[in-house]
């Protein structure tokens, strides 16, 4: 039997930050990036590396939310996973430690459902492709990456779902959270609505042999059918 399972927040202590007043706080309680605290190019330091943004934690899983996290995946066999943050409006897949995508079919596969979502809801304005090549910076240790290359889920992908680019540096609750009516209900009418064709996507484009007589406007005709 097929089904879902969403996590709705993983990084509770975090958010009781936020929800106290600190607004740009992202760690969780024990000062750590979950998103830096898996085993895909552990602990690397760029050079402009900064330990209170990208604290990847003492050691590998360190941080009971990731432990949690990884083994939640190997409890199921998962065909789609989605790491859902906001900063920007973006469509994600691997990879976040690299600047490149994956190879071959599967990686394909990964871009076209990306271009279809971006396309059938968002008016091709989402950036999409890797994390490191779409946001210019490398992250070592992140979610997706490890769920792509170590649990091989064939579509792994981390969704920027908002960001106000125009909102003051200094302002941190405008810059990832929808602050009116209307752009709430878009935002959340849009990114409900992608998961919905993802998953009516994701079940056709598993049965794919190959991609060649398969576009953008074929898959947004199965999707609006189905």
């Amino acid at each position: 039997m097929d089904y879902n399972i969403v996590v709705p927040v993983e990084n509770l202590n975090g958010r009781k930050k936020v929800e106290a007043g600190d607004l740009c706080e992202k760690r969780n309680g024990r000062g750590v990036d979950l998103n830096r605290n898996w085993s895909v190019d552990w602990g690397k330091k760029e050079k402009d590396f900064d330990p209170y943004e990208e604290n990847p934690g003492t050691a590998l899983f360190s941080e009971p939310e990731a432990q949690l996290m990884r083994k939640l995946s190997m409890s199921f066999d998962p065909h789609i996973w989605v790491n859902v943050h906001s900063g920007m409006e973006a469509l994600f897949m691997p990879f976040d430690h690299k600047n490149t995508t994956p190879t071959g079919l599967q990686s394909q596969k990964m871009k076209l459902m990306l271009e279809t979502l971006n396309h059938l809801h968002y008016g091709d304005c989402c950036a999409v492709g890797s994390g490191c090549g779409s946001v210019g910076y490398l992250a070592h240790g992140t979610t997706t990456d490890y769920m792509y290359d170590v649990v091989r889920v064939p579509m792994s992908f981390t969704f920027e779902i908002y960001g106000d680019e125009k909102a003051s540096s200094r302002d941190y609750f405008k810059m990832f959270n929808p602050v009116d009516h209307s752009t709430f209900n878009r935002v959340l009418n849009e990114w409900s609505a992608t998961f919905f064709s993802m998953f009516n996507l994701g079940a056709h484009q598993m049965n794919l042999q190959h991609l060649t007589p398969i576009k953008v406007d074929q898959l947004i005709s199965i999707v609006t059918t189905i």
